[in-house]
């Protein structure tokens, strides 16, 4: 090797390192302190978000993003300075539903008045929600400079956060059984798990979107088991289960079902839908890779397990929640106003960030003094905010997740990698359905978490490391492929695809 290509593959190495303790900084830090939402832990991520965007971008071209990513990881900085762009206070006022902020400008004196506004209704709140993107996409970026190894070691490191928090909360629900508190933040659920969390469901949210990634591991280690095997040999099964494999597959299990009591314990009835839609996805999924008798049959006695543990801990409490009114929490007028707020400031909004600057005007009189701060449905509070632009973006975004499983399932190679990419994208469903009856990204922690789901499913090939030999005869172009791709990515090696049958398969 040339001495100059031997300093350039030590630097990149060094700077690949770097990236990766930053975006591991950033995974441990973020839930610590209220999940990410003080001024102080929201200051020190965004600093650590542009150390990771600094050397990720030093050298764009080696980024190996698809032109449809480039253009959503754009137009989401692109749409807050939109609204910061100073125009005619005339074109402001002639937008529709600003004529009451032009009745207010024209109560100001002239030497007081402004001739040139934002279209944002809040300068502050849209920079702010500015600033906020930097963490998640400097940890989608940051991953694309890493390797498959790093990758997952990260998701290792998420696991280990989940389930720390997952322990935590178990914790707080039997100390709040007997009437104490344990590392409860100031507003936060009595009597639930919430972790360092204020809200059970955005606990709930870190759960069941790592629950998939777990399950997903736990299949992939099982696959793994080379051969030889006869039916129904319970001594080689127990030699599995003492075989590296073996025992990553009993830890993998056991994170499961820790992840699974947590959300449980949260009692939060859409956290226990949705892990529920997960386990589902996920061994349907993985039946295909594994034989279904191997999925199916873990997959009920995960179920089992977690029932009698849940019995075991207390789960009145939990039942309890399921028989209130679904509607009483307030969310039916909330939507109400929010749909009012959409349709009388169509086509472009308020700004992004001003949702609670927009709502107050129409906010219902049944609900008194209680205070909205979100419209608990991240998709309508997306168009509340940014008009016509949200459903583009969100549209485009549905767009490259459904391309991507397109490409995973296009191929005929079955490595862990595959596996981390499945358990990640069931991952995204599941946080993207909870947005329709909350705000988990709007949560910093849960920001953190959503991009780096997304940045292992969205791995291009190159970093999974397919060979050629193993694509289908069905492979599909994937849209990582439209991007460049350098070569500095190590290739990962392929899961032999004939390997022998699991120890398990028929029990």
């Amino acid at each position: 090797m040339l001495p100059g290509m031997q300093t350039r593959s030590s630097e990149l190495l060094i700077k690949i390192h770097l990236i990766r303790y930053l975006i591991a900084l950033v995974l441990v830090i973020a839930p610590l302190f209220r999940a990410g939402v003080t001024p102080f832990s929201a200051l020190f991520l965004q600093l650590l978000a542009i150390g990771i965007l600094t050397l990720a971008i030093w050298k764009p071209r080696e980024i190996a993003l698809s032109r449809f990513e480039i253009i959503l990881l754009l137009a989401l900085p692109a749409t807050v300075l939109f609204y910061l762009i100073p125009l005619p206070v005339a074109w402001i006022d002639a937008l529709p539903g600003r004529a009451l902020y032009a009745r207010v400008d024209i109560q100001l004196p002239l030497d007081l008045a402004d001739t040139w506004q934002p279209l944002t209704i809040n300068t502050n709140s849209t920079l702010g929600a500015g600033l906020t993107l930097l963490v998640p996409i400097a940890v989608y970026v940051g991953c694309r400079r890493l390797e498959s190894v790093d990758l997952l070691w990260i998701a290792h490191l998420l696991l280990a956060v989940a389930a720390a928090e997952a322990v935590l909360g178990l914790i707080q629900f039997g100390m709040g059984k007997a009437g104490h508190m344990f590392l409860v933040v100031s507003g936060g659920h009595t009597n639930s798990a919430i972790g360092t969390y204020a809200n059970r469901n955005h606990l709930a949210g870190l759960l069941y979107a790592v629950l998939p990634l777990c399950l997903a591991l736990l299949f992939a280690s099982l696959r793994r088991e080379p051969s030889a095997i006869q039916r129904l040999d319970w001594y080689r099964r127990a030699e599995f289960l003492g075989s590296r494999h073996g025992s990553k597959a009993i830890l993998y299990f056991g994170l499961s079902l820790l992840l699974l009591l947590g959300i449980v314990f949260t009692r939060s009835r859409m956290g226990i839908m949705l892990a529920i839609v997960g386990l589902v996805l996920t061994t349907l999924l993985m039946a295909r890779k594994l034989g279904g008798r191997t999925a199916f049959g873990f997959s009920g006695t995960f179920i089992v397990l977690t029932l009698g543990l849940g019995i075991a801990i207390g789960m009145a409490p939990v039942l309890e929640r399921f028989s209130l009114d679904v509607g009483a929490d307030g969310r039916v007028p909330i939507f109400s106003a929010t749909l009012k707020g959409i349709e009388q400031y169509l086509p472009l909004g308020t700004g992004p960030g001003t949702f609670t600057d927009a709502i107050r005007q129409f906010q219902p009189i049944e609900m008194g003094h209680k205070y909205i701060n979100r419209a608990h449905n991240d998709y309508l509070e997306w168009t509340s905010d940014a008009g016509l632009i949200a459903p583009l973006l969100i549209a485009l975004a549905f767009f490259l997740y459904l391309i991507q499983w397109r490409c995973i399932y296009g191929y005929g190679a079955r490595s862990r990698y595959n596996f981390l990419r499945v358990g990640a994208g069931i991952g995204l469903l599941l946080v993207a359905l909870h947005e329709l009856v909350d705000y988990n990204l709007y949560i910093p922690a849960n920001q953190v978490v959503f991009s780096l789901l997304a940045a292992f499913f969205f791995m291009p090939q190159s970093q999974v490391g397919y060979a050629s030999t193993s694509r289908s005869p069905h492979h599909h172009r994937c849209t990582t492929e439209l991007g460049t791709v350098t070569g500095s990515i190590s290739e990962m090696p392929v899961d032999c695809p004939d390997q022998s049958e699991n120890p398990f398969k028929d029990c």
